[in-house]
């Protein structure tokens, strides 16, 4: 087995010891897509849930990219969202730019994440 870190260097760097991606390669790839949160890679946090979310994905498919992948290849995604009220609005931005791609997915109301101003996080894994 080879595994492989993907951190493009156009994204925010981790914000602690893990990649934001995590290639597996053997007979099949498997990308492991660490939790995105919405910060921009100059640190910046857009002020709204949708701001936020659109930034989370964003970052997904550079991720995907920088692997060789695409959003096709996503087979699981799961989102953790704070406020119970962006329910619909996840996946109002979800769907949208997904483009009729429907992996395999968990929503997750929390009472917080690593940071009180993040409102959404996501993470995926994906195979080739």
């Amino acid at each position: 087995m080879i595994a492989k870190a993907h951190n493009p260097p156009s994204l925010h760097p981790p914000f602690s010891a893990y990649s934001l991606g995590m290639e597996v390669s053997g007979a099949e790839r498997w990308l492991h897509l660490s939790g995105q949160v919405g910060v921009r890679k100059d640190g910046s946090v857009p002020p709204d849930a949708e701001g936020q979310m659109e930034e989370c994905w964003a970052k997904i498919f550079a991720i995907l990219d920088a692997a060789g992948m695409e959003k096709a290849n996503m087979i699981k995604v799961t989102g953790y969202v704070t406020r119970s009220d962006d329910i619909g609005l996840f996946r109002q931005v979800r769907d949208r730019l997904m483009e009729g791609h429907e992996p395999a997915s968990t929503l997750v109301v929390v009472a917080g994440l690593a940071n009180p101003d993040w409102i959404v996080e996501i993470e995926a894994v994906a195979a080739a």
